[in-house]
């Protein structure tokens, strides 16, 4: 019995510890419009027992998706449409993955989000899952700062915060 409960409890570990990685989504909305938009779903964070590093690596992910979705779409740029907190086309002047990354990374300031623990899930992260809604371009914009899809994954390539899990890209029926 003690023999079995060892297994399982390695298994356990092992199945824990391992992430349960998923493929990034992205589901195309509004298409055929002049500014294409994707709603980007992620559910594999780190897959740890600390919350703060499956957020971080959740948001990261996202990130990657939604420059990897941008670039295989055709486009060079994209902005953030939600979450709020980082959206550029609401006022986010954060255009590059160091600044997102330094804002979304849910140890920065984690001590004064305690009390009502309002941000500990930051970003459209929570846990091992994240969400972007992201507009694509292929120009700068004026009235918005937008993100270089590929100084995203640059970024990420060089600091070794890079997965390469792809992206499933589906279009809205």
């Amino acid at each position: 019995m003690l023999k079995k409960i060892s297994i399982l409890s390695v298994a356990s570990a092992i199945l824990l510890l391992s992430g349960c990685a998923s493929k990034p989504s992205a589901l195309m909305i509004n298409e055929q419009s002049k500014t294409p938009q994707a709603i980007i779903k992620i559910a594999n964070g780190a897959g740890t027992p600390s919350w703060s590093h499956n957020e971080s690596k959740a948001f990261r992910n996202v990130l990657e998706a939604a420059a990897i979705t941008t670039l295989q779409k055709g486009y060079k740029y994209f902005a953030i449409i939600k979450p709020d907190e980082i959206s550029n086309t609401k006022g986010s002047l954060r255009n590059t993955a160091k600044e997102l990354i330094a804002k979304c990374d849910p140890n920065s300031a984690l001590f004064l989000s305690i009390p009502g623990a309002e941000g500990l899930h930051k970003c459209g992260t929570y846990g091992t899952h994240a969400y972007m809604k992201i507009a694509m371009y292929n120009k700068e914009q004026v009235n918005f700062t937008v993100i270089n899809a590929q100084d995203v994954i640059d970024y990420l390539k060089k600091e070794d915060l890079y997965d390469d899990n792809g992206v499933d890209i589906k279009s809205k029926k």
